[in-house]
């Protein structure tokens, strides 16, 4: 026994697993990336058992075990190997609902008693709002013979993609919004509940970056398109046809009609690579 010892951490969207001996460290795992750094390399496979049996108590999708290393008599074995993580595993809201859960304290159920909304709150909401998205992309994926991703993570900051849908109509960066309040948006602007929001700029922005990062793993362009769409909106406005270059719709339903209406840009073995190249965890990273 190699008496190693996990502990999780918290923040930002990331899930991370230490694993030491004593006071030793040996390594950490990072659930939502699948980033990892190994201290130890002689330690390898006792980290990575510790790794599976924590994701396991977590109830988060492992990484598979690296496969065993075998010597030649001209080349050493690895000392360690880095995990096949696929991003297909994530859940819809994931991330939204880990950093709902770092920020939740005393203070939170103190505040929900008086109806106060706090941070945690807002990103609880925000996870739900995803998750019922998800699922609605999910169903259609399946039916379609799409692809969905969820709670893409990108760059090294704790940043994240709400969900990357993959087809013919080329790759699609879902921003979920939710509100009880009226949407006004024009081409430039967005007006939530009477306030100005800046859910255009962040969604140009997590197109943009998907497509330089979908094109350089791909090798070649890659189409992306910005989608925000919103969740228990009392009432949307559109003035003079809202944005050029990001789609902003008032729920799931007129998602799915607009996405029916999108042409062909991609053939079936060009989703496929850009399915497999979004899939990897390395292609976020920046």
């Amino acid at each position: 026994m190699d008496d190693l010892e996990t502990k999780t951490w918290r923040r930002y969207g990331h899930l991370r697993i230490y694993v030491s001996r004593g006071a030793q460290k040996v390594g950490w795992y990072d659930v939502r990336t699948g980033r990892h750094e190994l201290d130890l390399p002689e330690l390898a496979t006792p980290f990575w058992d510790a790794v599976h049996t924590e994701c396991h108590n977590l109830d988060e999708p492992p990484p598979p075990l690296p496969p065993a290393p075998t010597a030649s008599p001209s080349q050493e074995p690895p000392t360690t190997a880095e995990p096949d993580v696929d991003l297909r595993h994530n859940q819809a809201g994931a991330a939204a609902q880990a950093r709902a859960d770092e920020l939740r304290d005393w203070r939170t159920w103190l505040a929900a008693m008086f109806g106060v909304r706090t941070e945690s709150r807002n990103f609880a909401v925000g996870a739900k709002a995803e998750r019922t998205v998800g699922a609605k992309l999910d169903k259609w994926a399946r039916k379609h013979g799409w692809h969905v991703l969820h709670a893409v993570p990108v760059g090294r900051n704790g940043a994240d993609i709400d969900h990357v849908l993959i087809g013919p109509f080329g790759v699609v960066t879902v921003n979920t919004k939710s509100t009880r309040g009226k949407v006004w948006v024009a081409e430039n602007g967005m007006m939530v509940g009477g306030t100005k929001v800046d859910y255009l700029r962040n969604s140009r922005h997590e197109a943009k970056r998907a497509r330089a990062l979908l094109t350089d793993a791909c090798g070649r362009h890659v189409p992306v398109h910005a989608v925000v769409v919103f969740v228990g909106a009392k009432g949307f406005t559109v003035r003079n046809g809202g944005p050029k270059d990001v789609t902003v719709l008032p729920d799931v339903k007129s998602f799915h009609r607009w996405l029916r209406r999108r042409g062909r840009v991609l053939t079936p073995e060009q989703v496929t690579n850009v399915h497999t190249a979004a899939r990897r965890p390395t292609t976020w990273r920046t």
